[in-house]
């Protein structure tokens, strides 16, 4: 039998299927885990998602950085579909076997690659 887990995951609202432009005026996300704050710097350039190839440059960098930093999370590429199909950043905590609180979303970076929590699910095993 074949099973899938998942950590408690967090899904944002913001369509990333156009280029997103990185400066340095708008180049910091912050969240907290279990009420410990983070602070992400993305690194200045334009980052692509690839609905059809299902990639995302902007979700690759974001697990770079949250690696270097062991932050407990890993970023993926969430789809949607209401009207149209489109892509957001989902936020999924490393553990699966208990939910986390993951929330306090900001930094001049949210509204520009997260957006509102859409999804907050609980971890599946």
């Amino acid at each position: 039998m074949f099973t899938i887990n998942y950590g408690q995951q967090v899904w944002g609202s913001i369509d990333i299927n156009t280029p997103i432009p990185i400066t340095s005026s708008n180049n910091e996300f912050t969240f907290s885990i279990d009420e410990k704050t983070y602070t992400i710097t993305i690194p200045v350039g334009t980052y692509k998602t690839v609905r059809e190839q299902h990639s995302s440059e902007l979700v690759s960098i974001l697990n770079t950085l949250t690696s270097d930093e062991n932050v407990p999370v890993k970023f993926k590429l969430g789809g949607m579909h209401y009207d149209q199909r489109y892509n957001v950043v989902v936020i999924e905590h490393n553990d699966k076997s208990v939910g986390h609180v993951i929330d306090g979303f900001g930094g001049t970076a949210k509204d520009l690659i997260f957006g509102e929590t859409k999804f907050n699910l609980s971890p599946i095993d």
